[in-house]
């Protein structure tokens, strides 16, 4: 068997992450404390006569708050790191610590993987049972890795493979695989990266598992909820700069409320903490609002081009949903699904009115409920199955 369960976050791996992300936290805290401690004092250094012993004095003692804080979480993940054999991963922990460790890595997943915090997700591809595929080996798969149909499914910011599935009713990938004959696999992925960094990764990997389809793929759709769209850009674009064989496949990309333009909750969150280093009492606070990683600020200007892209496959598909009621309610024109709006989730750099693009609105819909809604598999089945039919203008890249 070369598929694996992963995902499944055991205990041992939340308390020794857990510590580092708390040490990390303590010497964050104490270094903010320290610095509005000393925007305070400050201010009237020029007439106070202590000033100077005051500050050596506390600097001595933020310093040895810092190493005896530093030295105990050091001996404690001393300790942790025995648990690698005795607490191994839970399989029974799957679903609310898969999601727990999802939203963590997209609120501060660049750090979690530039300390090699064990609680940052590994980018896999994962299969509807939550198995991924062993050094991105398809025969993991089984039978259906013999379909000369790929669909690959990418979340978004936060969120994780499951997030496709609503209750107990099958995902999109299922459905593409027993209306169109598809293998589907889903993407998993540290939705806290750079978003160029995990499009990067992506085309490599991509690249790898059609090299290892074990039969000759003829096609390959790509589906992208929010900022999953966004890393699929990226990838295909990465994929043409290195000259790899699997975007000659891509034949479909459809985005689902993909911030191409920008998600305006970031910019708002951009222009607020900008704010607080106005002053010298709120700067020291700026670095908490800075501490949100890489992924959620690139979502502020999203993959904006005035280029025709060549990277985009033969045909896109840009569903976009709305809180109103129609094109002209306020309500939607303002807060779009909640996160994204209309607009940016259509500016796409190849203008709708090309003959390979095409795209729809969901009005009275949230953002989130694009990734499962049975309308929205009910317009995108519609707008593949007469490019299913129609053959594909390249040739098919056999393994």
């Amino acid at each position: 068997m070369n598929a694996q369960k992963h995902g499944t976050t055991g205990y041992g791996v939340w308390l020794r992450g857990g510590l580092a992300a708390a040490a990390d936290v303590y010497a964050g805290t104490v270094n903010l404390v320290e610095n509005a401690h000393r925007a305070i004092a400050d201010t009237g250094a020029a007439v106070n006569p202590v000033n100077w012993p005051e500050r050596a004095i506390s600097g001595l003692s933020y310093a040895s708050v810092r190493t005896i804080g530093g030295v105990s979480f050091a001996a404690a993940r001393g300790l942790a790191g025995l648990t690698r054999d005795a607490l191994p991963d839970d399989p029974a922990s799957g679903g609310a610590w898969l999601a727990l460790r999802s939203a963590l890595n997209g609120a501060v997943g660049d750090h979690l993987e530039a300390t090699g915090n064990e609680l940052a997700l590994p980018m896999a591809f994962v299969d509807a049972e939550g198995q991924t595929l062993a050094d991105d080996d398809p025969r993991g798969l089984g039978p259906i890795a013999a379909r000369p149909r790929l669909v690959l499914l990418v979340h978004g910011l936060g969120m994780n493979d499951r997030y496709w599935r609503h209750g107990d009713q099958p995902d999109f990938g299922e459905r593409l695989a027993a209306d169109h004959g598809y293998a589907a696999l889903r993407l998993r992925y540290n939705s806290g990266r750079d978003i160029a960094a995990n499009g990067a990764e992506l085309a490599a990997r991509l690249e790898r598992l059609v090299a290892a389809w074990p039969a000759p793929l003829e096609r390959v759709t790509a589906i992208g909820h929010s900022m999953g769209g966004l890393v699929l850009r990226a990838a295909i674009e990465a994929g043409r700069a290195a000259g790899h064989r699997w975007p000659q496949l891509l034949a479909d990309l459809i985005c689902l409320g993909s911030p191409h333009r920008g998600a305006p909750l970031e910019r708002l969150g951009e222009s607020l903490n900008r704010g607080l280093a106005w002053s010298r009492y709120t700067r020291a606070f700026h670095a908490i609002g800075d501490v949100r990683s890489a992924g959620v600020k690139n979502l502020r200007h999203g993959l904006v081009s005035t280029e025709r892209d060549p990277a985009s496959p033969t045909g896109c598909f840009l569903v976009a949903a709305s809180l109103g009621r129609s094109d002209e309610d306020p309500i939607g024109r303002v807060l779009g699904d909640l996160l994204v709006t209309v607009d940016s989730a259509f500016d796409h750099p190849r203008a709708l009115d090309d003959a390979d693009v095409d795209g729809c609105v969901f009005y009275g819909m949230t953002h989130f409920a694009l990734v499962h809604h049975d309308d929205v598999y009910l317009a995108l089945t519609e707008w593949l199955a007469p490019r299913l039919d129609a053959p594909m203008p390249r040739h098919q890249i056999n393994s």
